[in-house]
């Protein structure tokens, strides 16, 4: 018996069979990134605080999101907002989407305060206006997906973090161009809003991926090598 490929099959084999591999080892090096990407987040949440001048220092927002961050200054409870379409512990919900205006005429700055249930924000009582200190953790503003409808202010239903359509709502200005997710209050853990430690575990099947599309190049060559293997005349 010998190997004898025919001509037409090889012409069709081989350029599936590098589109297979190239799959695999594309999602090889997602996978690479993509654990590279939830390290740097975890090392970052772990970091020391910044304050509000050290994280206006950094650059980008991106390079320094999830970093923990102290901020000071009066929060504008006579303007609160729902960040719609929230889980927490199992449960549907919002956020509580407050602005901060810093000490010192730094700019205002959103605070999501956390997960409260569902139902209308004046549920939760606050004090209109109160000067505060704040723990939590530096958030970029994203664009929305296509699958978000637009905002809707005038119903309080937001559905992203926006900071223009934030700060025109609240008649305020001097944004500083990120935004701050609370943390969890380690004094009263079960108070509302309920603010936590941001989840950085991203989906991350790009394994399961490259093995899907290596073991079907791999069928494929075993095929191929059966098929195109002869046995030799008597």
């Amino acid at each position: 018996m010998r190997f004898r490929p025919t001509f037409w099959a090889t012409i069709v084999f081989i350029p599936v069979f590098v589109l297979l591999m190239s799959l695999g080892t594309w999602q090889v090096q997602r996978l690479t990134w993509k654990n590279d990407l939830i390290q740097t987040r975890m090392d970052r949440i772990a970091s020391p605080p910044l304050n509000f001048a050290a994280a206006q220092n950094a650059g980008a927002p991106e390079t320094i999101e999830y970093r923990p961050i102290v901020i000071s200054g009066v929060l504008r409870n006579d303007h609160r907002y729902r960040l719609l379409n929230r889980v927490h512990n199992g449960k549907q919900g919002s956020h509580l989407v407050v602005p901060l205006v810093l000490e010192d005429g730094q700019g205002t700055i959103m605070v999501d305060r956390g997960w409260i249930p569902r139902g209308p924000v004046e549920a939760i009582p606050a004090e209109p206006v109160a000067r505060v200190t704040l723990n939590g953790y530096v958030r970029a503003y994203t664009e929305p997906t296509a699958f978000l409808p637009p905002n809707e202010p005038e119903a309080n239903n937001w559905f992203h973090m926006n900071e223009p359509e934030l700060l025109a709502a609240a008649g305020l200005s001097n944004g500083v161009g990120f935004y701050v997710e609370a943390g969890p209050d380690l004094q009263a853990p079960d108070a509302l809003p309920a603010g936590t430690v941001p989840d950085v575990n991203l989906r991350n099947n790009h394994l399961q991926y490259a093995g899907t599309w290596y073991g079907v190049g791999g069928v494929l060559l075993v095929i191929f090598i059966v098929f195109h293997w002869r046995r030799e005349p008597s």
